[in-house]
């Protein structure tokens, strides 16, 4: 009784291992990398670095939709099954701004200010195993958003100097799904749903050391946000034994979105040409564990002992023609996971990642862009008495459309 409860809840547990960071889904960023922190140049720098509000003129709004694709191929050690592959099934996370830049009244040196607000999905798992996979007692279903709400401004406070910042509201539902096997009786699952919430916030800083010099150095912080989460377990063909322990009870949990650091530098080399360097830190030794506590008097402990993720950043903007921006980039995500909590839950390690996109103004002030975002990821392989042994082998694709609009441009 004791060990068919604990895998109720250790499936959920093991979702919560990193890697459900997802990338800036707007597309000069995509097709960037996420480099161009210090390069804002639309109502995106809501999201990004609201420091850079403060030099946007008048409204400004940026739309994305995006589409992200992950696959994962699970091989066997034992070489008894043959490769399973997940489910494809695409993920649809938008990322929608509005922003207003303006001169402060009477201010001395033309100072600046803008507001923002804005929505975006920056994190989430999205993995389907096939229902008859030897792997559906651990999971068969992970759906998670952590949606994010942002309020932020940047202000101007010198001719070289800007700092914003700003609130987030994160708002996380998920659903997961569990195969179970009862002995001498039909198959049966367990599904879990659950949502919560946490307000955190963002301060932010740019400077041009160099009043001369085309450089920007740029500075994002993004606090944690701890979520207590609650919802319901649901039980199917549980036998008539275990159903007051398994058929339906309460659960909460607590998910840390991780802290960020992104300390960044933008150059113009030559007037059409821009690169952008990035370094990510993400805090995800915030992953002590996760507690699983349900209502019937289960309390499960899992732990995790995460390291911290950081990711270096390149990428390249040229304006072929007055019109028409085409961009590149590469990146290195260190993301290592012990491989004793390894899952098919949220299979994740160590990417090498490119972007490819371009940006075209249509009429002045309206401009279409594109991105195209892949990751390849280093072959994971679980060990450890209670991991689920195999080989893990993921790809990612994303795919983001934007429109830029900026209100009264002539040129």
């Amino acid at each position: 009784m004791k060990n068919l409860i604990l895998a109720v809840f250790l499936a959920p547990a093991a979702a919560l291992a990193g890697g459900y960071v997802v990338p800036n889904v707007n597309a000069r960023d995509v097709a960037m990398v996420g480099s161009p922190v210090a390069a804002q140049d639309s109502a995106a720098a809501t999201y990004q670095n609201p420091a850079a509000l403060a030099k946007l003129e008048g409204l400004n709004v940026s739309a994305d939709v995006s589409l992200i694709d992950l696959r994962t191929t699970w091989t066997d050690p034992t070489g008894i099954n043959s490769p399973v592959n997940t489910v494809p099934k695409a993920a649809f996370p938008p990322a929608i701004y509005a922003a207003y830049g303006f001169r402060l009244p009477e201010a001395a040196n033309s100072m600046r200010a803008g507001v923002g607000v804005g929505f975006t999905v920056p994190g989430g798992g999205f993995v389907f195993w096939p229902g008859d996979w030897p792997g559906r007692n651990e999971i068969m279903t992970v759906d998670r958003k952590i949606f994010g709400i942002y309020a932020t401004a940047g202000l101007q406070v010198l001719p070289q100097l800007r700092i914003g910042g700003g609130l987030i509201y994160y708002r996380t539902t998920e659903y997961l799904l569990q195969g179970l096997n009862f002995l001498g009786s039909t198959p049966g699952q367990i599904d879990l749903g659950t949502a919560g919430g946490a307000v955190s916030y963002d301060v932010s800083a740019e400077v041009t050391p160099v009043k001369d010099l085309p450089l920007t150095v740029a500075l994002d912080y993004k606090h944690q946000a701890v979520q207590t989460l609650s919802g319901h377990a649901h039980g199917e063909n549980v036998p008539l034994a275990l159903q007051p322990r398994l058929l339906d009870q309460a659960v909460t949990h607590v998910l840390t979105y991780p802290n960020q650091l992104n300390i960044a530098v933008a150059y113009n080399v030559i007037q059409p040409l821009l690169l952008a360097f990035d370094w990510t830190l993400e805090r995800q030794v915030v992953y002590v564990n996760d507690t699983f506590t349900g209502d019937r008097g289960v309390t499960v402990v899992v732990p995790r002992n995460y390291t911290n993720d950081w990711t270096l950043r390149l990428g390249g903007e040229y304006q072929v023609l007055p019109l028409l921006r085409v961009r590149a980039g590469v990146e290195y995500d260190h993301a290592p996971q012990p491989s004793y909590s390894i899952s098919p839950t949220l299979p994740t390690a160590n990417t090498w990642d490119v972007g490819l996109g371009a940006g075209y103004t249509v009429v002045p002030g309206l401009e279409i862009n594109a991105g195209y975002f892949h990751a390849f990821y280093e072959k994971s392989t679980a060990t450890g008495p209670e991991s689920f042994p195999g080989t893990y082998d993921t790809n990612t694709n994303i795919y983001a459309l934007n429109i830029t609009w900026k209100m009264g441009a002539s040129k």
